[in-house]
């Protein structure tokens, strides 16, 4: 073997190593880096409004060297941010309680009204099919009682993993802690942070990359912030509208429903069945369905003809059949947490898409046997 060719392996070698020991770190420390991950997440949607308050105090505090007008912006929002929760925790917290606790209250009669509906068309099943019925029944204990321990063992898991040690509970507070505070560092050095980063692009690609991340910042707040503010919007709207109908628990579901609507297609597919079915256990009332399914409708079309619209700007470029797609692989593959980053991922990587279509285009595999012209 030549000596270019043993160095070539030397540097696949080398290569291979750091990405075993990165994963290994990763994976040793991915606690840590998941609040670090919400810390940075937060910091960037704060980041734009940093920049704003940061430019007026500069005009306003320029010429007086002790205040810092970034240090300023940073401390102007967190005020902020504590304000918010403080509201959320004075108003909407306790309203949230009293509905949760006045469902909870009412779960005996909820169960009364399934097996006074279902006891019947029960009781007509077993009259007319035995056999089926008895067996139908035996098969669904089973199935119970085979699978219980599987559905439960993710839960059991997480909390004994949580509460095994003085040790795991200590280190769950401190990652609950540690997210506002790198937070908030981050938002600090945010603009410092990314020009450091530009600044390690070599100068010949920084024409194309520069390019395609001002692409990606855009494709990202659109969806992050964007997404965000229609969320509050929507969570407002329906925990409001949905109390008025008088559905159980209207505040959180409306807020649940609201905060589904990052998951495309999600906040109806969900929040309508459930609210429906509320309604239907607390008041078998057709004008209490219809209103909830008015609700629905209004908010929806509402949200996709004018909030989303004027709020995310243009579309992200994605055909509804990709979006749909990238929702069940990322459900599939990562759970929840996939669902929600699928499709600002999947925008991400239509950015580099036609470059490597072009780049397809050109290569002599595709053009290879072509016809002259």
């Amino acid at each position: 073997m030549s000596g270019s060719a043993m160095a070539r392996v030397g540097r696949l070698a080398l290569l291979l190593g750091v990405v075993v020991v990165s994963v290994w770190f990763v994976l040793r420390v991915r606690g840590i880096l998941t609040s670090f991950a919400l810390a940075f997440a937060v910091a960037y949607v704060l980041n734009p409004g940093a920049n704003w308050l940061e430019r007026i105090y500069a005009r306003v505090f320029g010429r007086v060297r002790a205040l810092s007008p970034r240090g300023l912006a940073v401390g102007t929002l967190c005020i902020a941010v504590v304000f918010v929760v403080a509201a959320v925790c004075v108003f909407v917290v306790p309203t949230v309680y009293q509905q949760v606790s006045e469902t909870v209250t009412k779960l005996p009669g909820y169960a009364e009204t399934l097996r006074a509906r279902a006891e019947p068309a029960i009781q007509s099943l077993n009259l007319r099919y035995p056999a089926a019925y008895e067996e139908i029944r035996r098969r669904a204990e089973e199935g119970v009682r085979n699978h219980l321990p599987e559905i439960v063992a993710p839960v059991t898991h997480v909390i004994g993993a949580a509460f095994s040690s003085v040790l795991s509970f200590v280190l769950m507070i401190l990652s609950l802690v540690l997210v506002p505070v790198f937070a908030i560092y981050l938002l600090y050095d945010m603009n410092r942070i990314t020009a450091g980063l530009a600044d390690l692009v070599p100068h010949r690609y920084r024409d194309y990359v520069y390019s395609r991340v001002k692409e990606v910042d855009r494709l990202l707040a659109a969806f992050v912030r964007g997404q965000l503010t229609v969320c509050l919007i929507l969570g407002s709207y329906y925990a409001i509208a949905l109390s008025l109908c008088g559905v159980p628990m209207g505040g959180a579901v409306g807020l649940v429903v609201g905060f589904f609507n990052l998951i495309p297609y999600m906040s109806t597919a969900l929040g309508l069945p459930l609210t429906l079915l509320l309604s239907w256990l607390d008041a078998q009332s057709w004008q209490r369905l219809a209103a909830v399914a008015i609700v629905f409708l209004l908010g929806q079309t509402v949200e996709g003809n004018i909030i989303t619209p004027r709020i995310v700007g243009g579309r992200l470029g994605l055909h509804s059949v990709v979006i749909m797609l990238a929702v069940l692989v990322g459900g599939t593959l990562f759970g929840f947490v996939g669902m929600l980053i699928a499709v600002p991922t999947t925008a991400v990587l239509s950015v580099f898409w036609g470059d490597l279509r072009a780049w397809y285009l050109g290569s002599e595999l595709y053009r290879r046997g072509a016809p002259p012209g």
